[in-house]
């Protein structure tokens, strides 16, 4: 294991005040990497572990100092009338962006149109934002890592969890559990409550949708329930025609009664992620789906509670 104080970690935001991620007002912490590739991602600058330039088109007025800050020629103007409206005034080689280590670009641009999502920080970096914003959190708040997936950093984040219970801080780990156990284990006795989820039961189907497997996910799920029985609040994201046919609600339930996870809440799909696609460089890929009705929420909520499972729509 590192030393401390050599403990690095890819950091896309930290946000204070937030209400949605674990009981009480908290500050939820952003690692930027995931092993999951899901379609209907909504933080999709968490899924690569690099710095990467988050383009905005609105701010851009096409003045080309960016493209002559540019060491790699990576810049270029978007000359296709057709194309602006989808891409903006420039085009960016993104194989190119994605080496660049001194963003030149970015300081360039006097609109503001460019920025860098994704800062290496130790653990006393984020401590200071977090004991920064501890006198908010009352009896109930605490600190909540996500991402992205924490867990690809399990040491820093084993350092950085432990040293908030050793002041008193209560955690909440978000994760979708696709790594290793090896992973898991040293982080898990520094977590109050374990936020995570099961997509899809069906293995292919989940590779399909996800690009990975579910077997580790399922297989930690299981350790936690094990070992931290009552620590698992399972979340699960409903999307039309990925994770919501009966039978795959039916397979959850029966799997959290089976480990008697007493608590699941379902998020109806959004496209909220979608403009975070066009600033990377890419397209949102599910463009036509639709978000589920209340009807269809309630039914799924009736489908857990069926297997004992309390269930609420979010």
């Amino acid at each position: 294991m590192k030393n401390d104080h050599e403990l690095k970690a890819l950091i896309f935001d930290i946000q204070s005040f937030s209400t949605h991620d674990g009981p009480g007002i908290r500050t939820n912490v952003f690692f930027k990497g995931c092993p999951l590739k899901c379609l209907w991602c909504s933080n999709p600058e968490g899924q690569k572990a690099i710095p990467e330039l988050f383009y905005t088109k609105m701010k851009c007025v096409g003045c080309m100092r960016c493209a002559k800050a540019c060491p790699h020629d990576a810049v270029s103007a978007n000359n296709d009338p057709a194309d602006v409206e989808k891409f903006g005034l420039v085009r960016h080689d993104r194989k190119k962006c994605n080496k660049c280590e001194t963003h030149d670009c970015v300081r360039a641009c006097f609109q503001n149109a460019l920025s860098v999502t994704g800062e290496w920080m130790t653990v006393e970096d984020v401590m200071k934002k977090i004991r920064r914003d501890s006198p908010f959190y009352r009896n109930k708040g605490g600190v909540t890592v996500s991402g992205g997936d924490p867990l690809l950093y399990y040491e820093f984040v084993e350092k950085l969890l432990r040293t908030c219970h050793e002041e008193g801080i209560n955690t909440v780990l978000e994760s979708e559990l696709c790594v290793p156990l090896k992973n898991l284990e040293p982080v898990a006795p520094h977590v109050d409550l374990f936020l995570t989820d099961l997509k899809i039961v069906d293995e292919q189907k989940h590779i399909e949708a996800t690009g990975l497997s579910n077997r580790q996910a399922i297989e930690n799920l299981r350790y936690i329930a094990r070992n931290y029985p009552g620590k698992i609040f399972l979340r699960m994201p409903i999307i039309p025609g990925f994770t919501d046919a009966d039978d795959n609600i039916h397979a959850i339930g029966a799997f959290c009664a089976e480990n008697a996870i007493s608590r699941v809440n379902i998020l109806p799909y959004h496209k909220l992620g979608s403009t975070k696609h066009e600033r990377l460089g890419g397209e949102y890929p599910m463009p036509d789906v639709k978000e589920p009705n209340d009807e269809k929420m309630r039914h799924i909520a009736d489908i857990f509670q069926s297997h004992g499972v309390e269930c609420k729509i979010n």
